[in-house]
This record gives structure tokens, C-alpha cells and sequence, in this order.
């Protein structure tokens, strides 16, 4: 089972909260943050995983359809 490190509490699923990613160029993304479900404390953030797949068969297919 994991553990919050900012509570303590254990946690078996955690908090989805959308959030925007920026790099250094100022390219924006669609992100995701990982939240303790007790203390909502961001464990972890990582580039939208569904936004990415989205924007791809929306590429392909833009790409196919022309």
C-alpha cells in the first residue's frame, strides 16, 4: 500500500486534477496531477496521457482525410 509523504496516510487510489505543463521553448500541454486523496498533495505530474493520444488521431486523421 502506498503512503503520503506530506500526511502519512495510506492510500490505495489517488486524486486526477488537470493542470498545464509548460517547457522551456513555452510550448504548453495538457497535464495531470497525481493527489494524495487525503491531503491532496501533488505526488506526481505527468503530460495528459488521453490529450496526447487525442491530439494524435486528430493529426492522422486530418492528415488522412485531405
Amino acid at each position: 500500500m502506498s503512503k503520503c509523504s506530506m500526511c502519512g496516510n495510506s492510500f490505495t487510489e489517488v486524486k486526477l486534477s488537470p493542470v498545464s505543463a509548460r517547457s522551456e521553448s513555452g510550448k504548453g500541454f495538457k497535464a495531470i496531477s497525481y493527489d494524495c486523496p487525503h491531503c491532496e498533495t501533488s505526488l506526481s505530474v505527468q503530460i495528459d496521457p488521453i490529450a496526447i493520444k487525442t491530439d494524435i488521431v486528430k493529426g492522422v486523421t486530418a492528415r488522412i482525410l485531405r
